[in-house]
């Protein structure tokens, strides 16, 4: 069972470390998008620990169905008590039964909120509908509310009303299109939503909770990023302005009309600063943290142990 408690201590020091690594790696200048990637290692280095260790501690459980069979898998698992395996598997399954019925509602909201946007756009009748190599579809819609949404559809769709049009200079709906295309490479809604689901269903584990209060912030900054130039940027700051107010829907889709002082405040063009050398606790922990979370699971799977799993 060596390798079941491997998994699981390393999973527990994920969990434990990673905002502390994460928060002085942002703090020590780091891109938000190198942060961002970090949190996202992080999770999938600990809920990728924790779902391997399981079976490790129940073998003749998922064992059982191949023998019913004829099929003796040969993978040198060590005997577990029966009684044991049935608490590992029963502790396993009512913690995902407990985390679902108090996290579910986050997926049924986003789920919810995207269907009746969906459904609102398509009861419309478009004024435009084209695709643009290397943007989301866009959709102009005959409304005199200044809207600009991003709706990560399939295929993702960006809503973008008459008044919005009125009010934007190309080059400015150009910046917030170049914005958003970011929001879509990275799967930002998917993640922020996860994250979400998880400080929900899991309130007991602070890291949940932390990456949770990050995910918006460092994918608007990620997004940001993709905007490059000071006049690109001013130009971004210009349409959030404009687009910001009533009729704007806000939601899991893009939050960066959610709050516009702020976001204006991140665009303003400040004046250069003289980079400082990042602390190499930061440098060291944040590689360490990206690196493990991905090579000691692997590590562990492909070991004699899994081989033959």
């Amino acid at each position: 069972m060596m390798h079941g408690y491997v998994l699981a201590l390393f999973a527990a020091a994920i969990l434990l470390t990673a905002p502390f690594v994460l928060d002085r790696a942002e703090a020590a200048g780091f891109s938000p998008r190198l942060v961002q990637q970090g949190w996202r290692a992080a999770v999938v280095g600990a809920v990728a620990s924790l779902a391997l260790a399981v079976p490790v501690f129940t073998p003749d459980l998922w064992t059982a169905p191949a023998r019913a069979i004829g099929v003796t898998p040969d993978i040198g698992l060590v005997k577990v008590p029966l009684s044991v395996q049935l608490a590992v598997a029963g502790g396993v399954l009512a913690g995902l039964a407990a985390g679902w019925r108090r996290g579910g509602a986050v997926v049924r909201d986003y789920r919810r909120a995207l269907r009746v946007q969906l459904d609102r756009l398509d009861s419309t009748s478009p004024v435009l509908d084209e695709v643009e190599r290397g943007h989301p579809r866009l959709v102009i819609v005959e409304d005199a509310q200044p809207r600009l949404v991003l709706l990560p559809s399939r295929p993702p769709r960006v809503e973008v009303t008459t008044r919005a049009l009125d009010l934007l200079k190309p080059e400015e709906l150009n910046a917030v299109l170049t914005h958003m295309s970011g929001h879509l490479r990275r799967r930002d809604a998917l993640w922020m939503t996860a994250s979400e689901t998880l400080a929900e269903a899991f309130p007991r584990i602070p890291f949940f909770a932390r990456w949770a209060d990050h995910s918006a912030a460092l994918a608007e900054k990620g997004a940001d990023a993709d905007v490059h130039g000071p006049i690109a940027r001013a130009n971004l700051r210009r349409a959030l302005a404009k687009l910001s107010g009533p009729g704007q829907a806000n939601g899991p889709f893009c939050p960066c009309f959610a709050w516009p002082l702020q976001r204006q405040a991140d665009l303003e063009l400040a004046p250069p600063q003289p980079r400082l050398p990042r602390p190499p606790v930061a440098v060291a922990g944040l590689r360490a943290l990206t690196a493990a979370a991905v090579v000691v699971p692997t590590l562990v799977v492909v070991s004699p142990h899994f081989l033959y799993m």
